[in-house]
């Protein structure tokens, strides 16, 4: 075996036929499997699982992380590399699944991830986002490259790394979010080097939620504190004060614009709200990590 594709899923009846139809449809003619692991779904996602040819795990929504969910699933695993991908990332083309692998032909690369596309009119913020993470051209990061290493953006919604690698270097099953920023800090710190190769492209959005984007920019920044070992002290909470102050509206700023000029001005009334909830998120998760003892 291959690939591994491990898919996690949770209530994705809208998405999950349409996704599992691409992923099987790959021209990709070494042997590969599809995993799937459900933490709980309750409406007709695990029907439409059945129609397809998959191993199914099942999991206890309680005790969910998406680290441990990906443990789960990678322990489950044959391959000789685990291709991560979220319900609701749909592949491009046929030639996802061979862009994405063709790159461990290096045997110093641990990971590689794709690009990620979003449908702006659905939601912009993140289209925005996506824009500045995702760029157009491949990319090579690595410990001799520290630079290069701001623009690095390794995400588990799109991604395949090597089971060796995986068995030395497990996701982090206790954060809530960005346990695929604190496993690429792992590996590179231990000398390997990950892939950005943007042909292994996927469509992978959500609906605008104000909640949402506070939850995971919360959960992102305390994470992130953890892998950048960031200072801690209660002085350091008045620095990130002053950073929320004068970053917001800038931020509010920037997504106007890029609402205005991408014509989805449907969202114009719905920025400020959505960029501060943002924002409140990111200095909660300081404080929480500034203050942890």
């Amino acid at each position: 075996m291959d690939a591994s594709v491990v898919i996690r899923t949770k209530n994705e009846s809208k998405f999950i036929g349409e996704t599992l139809k691409r992923v099987q449809g790959q021209d990709f003619s070494d042997d590969h499997e599809i995993i799937i692991v459900d933490s709980g779904s309750t409406d007709s996602t695990l029907d439409i699982i059945k129609e397809y040819d998959v191993r199914l795990v099942e999991i206890p929504q309680q005790e969910f992380t998406y680290g441990r969910s990906l443990n789960i699933g990678a322990s489950s695993a044959k391959g000789r590399f685990i291709v991560n991908l979220s319900a609701h990332a749909l592949p491009k083309d046929g030639k996802w699944l061979k862009s994405l692998i063709a790159g461990f032909e290096e045997p110093d690369v641990a990971g590689i991830y794709g690009r990620q596309f979003s449908d702006g009119h659905l939601n912009p913020f993140e289209a925005l986002q996506h824009d500045r993470f995702f760029g157009q051209g491949p990319a090579k990061f690595s410990r001799a490259n520290k630079k290069g290493l701001r623009h690095i953006h390794f995400s588990n919604s799109n991604c395949a790394i090597r089971k060796d690698v995986w068995q030395r270097f497990r996701f982090n099953e206790h954060v809530h979010y960005a346990e695929d920023m604190l496993w690429q800090r792992e590996v590179i710190d231990a000398g390997l080097s990950i892939l950005y190769t943007p042909e292994a492209a996927v469509y992978h959005t959500h609906p605008v939620s104000a909640y949402k984007a506070y939850r995971d920019s919360r959960e992102c920044a305390y994470s992130l504190g953890l892998m950048m070992r960031t200072a801690q002290s209660v002085s350091m909470v008045v620095y990130d004060l002053a950073v929320f102050m004068g970053s917001v509206p800038n931020a509010i700023l920037r997504n106007l614009m890029y609402i205005w000029r991408n014509n989805y001005r449907e969202h114009l009334m719905s920025a400020p709200v959505f960029v501060l909830s943002a924002w409140l998120g990111w200095l909660t998760g300081r404080i929480k990590y500034r203050l942890k003892r």
